[in-house]
């Protein structure tokens, strides 16, 4: 029934896309898989507050959540090496036993901080895994002519879950408990694994490499360090994550409990809040089409996110807040979907792996965010921490846009 409906919406140029069975799969997975991470990083950063009650200690959880990262690059190496498809059902099955455990341990009453900690890092590594070989699989399933289209709808995908994963995890752990969220996890988590076990009749492309591992990830840093676009692109995803993106994992649930007064469900509407800015955002790139002066809306909304931020640190009313992180939202998935397009259109068929693996490696700079954060909130206070990124954020990309002119150019 799902699949039918996709294909009458594939009939509209704004999903055309979706006309492609490998496509359809992996957006159906890609919705399946976010939802389930989302969720889970709403129940986890609630868990450690009420765990420890201490801000610090949702940075380090946030911290280990993405510290997987580091691997990426390597990971982007294999996914040039082997077979997506398989490298996806791997990753969703090392998702499915980190949920399960947790489940276990709540069923059982025994768990700890040192058991999120420990679950957060593998979990990380399989997100590691997943996220360049999803983003490399995209061009291998679609048409070049509709390669701006399929990025835009994955990003949708993962923006709708950004709302729904968030808001279901907030309502989930006062009206189930922390065990009946993560089962829901875990269960999302196993759909996701039977979606990419269809996509066995999918061609899929691999290329023959001879050179060692090493050699090839040297090869992809070679080849990013020559190709001033995509390596320009990746310096700004690196301090977007390091001052922007931690609102979401660090700041937002400290805020919640803190400023605002909203309790679990209120944390919970607040990021699926981020998420419908993003899912508008989605909607609004999927009907511009492959349209021209992507660089100059990147400058804009990389501008115009962290300036949303700033005037979230001094809020104090709940209404604002909500409209203020819509507004974060939606800047923070513009500037994503442009850079991811402009990327793989500047990237050979042959390195998308490596590249998208070096853009994952970059998102290290997030737990780093996160982290700082963390330890910043706790000794300043989340106001004066959360406005000090959102300053320096401005900073840092006005001197980028002056330091690189043509930056507005790129298409």
């Amino acid at each position: 029934m799902t699949g039918g409906f996709l294909v009458r919406l594939s009939r509209m140029h704004q999903f055309a896309a979706l006309r492609h069975r490998g496509f359809r799969l992996l957006w159906i997975a890609t919705l399946l898989s976010a939802t389930a991470r989302w969720a889970d990083m709403v129940v986890i950063g609630w868990l450690t507050l009420e765990l420890t009650d201490s801000p610090l200690m949702v940075g380090i959880v946030a911290a280990s959540k993405m510290a997987g990262y580091l691997a990426a690059p390597f990971m982007g190496v294999v996914a040039d090496r082997m077979d997506k498809r398989l490298l996806l059902i791997i990753a969703a099955v090392v998702n499915v036993a980190v949920s399960a455990l947790m489940l276990l341990l709540f069923g059982l009453g025994s768990l700890a901080l040192w058991h999120v900690i420990a679950l957060a890092l593998v979990s990380s590594l399989t997100w590691a895994l997943d996220n360049p070989t999803r983003q490399a699989f995209v061009p291998d399933l679609v048409d070049r002519e509709q390669l701006t289209n399929a990025i835009a709808l994955n990003a949708l995908a993962i923006e709708v879950t950004v709302v729904v994963g968030p808001a279901l995890g907030g309502i989930l752990i006062p009206a189930f408990g922390m065990s009946g969220a993560y089962g829901l996890i875990a269960v999302i988590y196993l759909l996701d694994l039977v979606v990419l076990c269809l996509l066995k009749d999918v061609k899929h492309v691999v290329s023959s490499v001879q050179e060692s591992p090493l050699r090839s990830l040297i090869g992809g840093l070679r080849y990013v360090w020559h190709n001033q676009t995509v390596l320009v692109l990746l310096v700004i995803a690196c301090l977007l994550n390091l001052l922007a993106a931690p609102y979401r994992y660090a700041f937002l649930p400290v805020f919640s409990r803190y400023i605002l007064d909203a309790g679990p469900t209120g944390y919970g509407m607040l990021t699926a809040m981020a998420g419908l800015g993003a899912l508008v955002a989605g909607l609004w790139v999927i009907s511009l089409g492959n349209f021209k002066r992507k660089g100059r809306l990147l400058v804009w909304t990389s501008l115009a996110w962290p300036a949303s931020l700033l005037l979230f640190a001094v809020s104090t009313s709940y209404s604002l807040s909500l409209a203020l992180v819509f507004v974060a939202g939606l800047t923070q998935a513009i500037a994503w979907t442009v850079i991811a397009t402009l990327i793989l259109s500047s990237t050979d068929q042959h390195m998308r792996g490596r590249v998208m693996g070096l853009r994952a490696g970059v998102v290290t700079s997030l737990p780093i965010g996160n982290l700082l954060a963390g330890a910043a909130a706790e000794r300043f206070g989340p106001a004066l921490a959360q406005g000090a990124y959102g300053a320096i954020a401005i900073l840092v990309m006005l001197g980028i846009v002056v330091l690189v002119p043509s930056l507005h150019r790129s298409d």
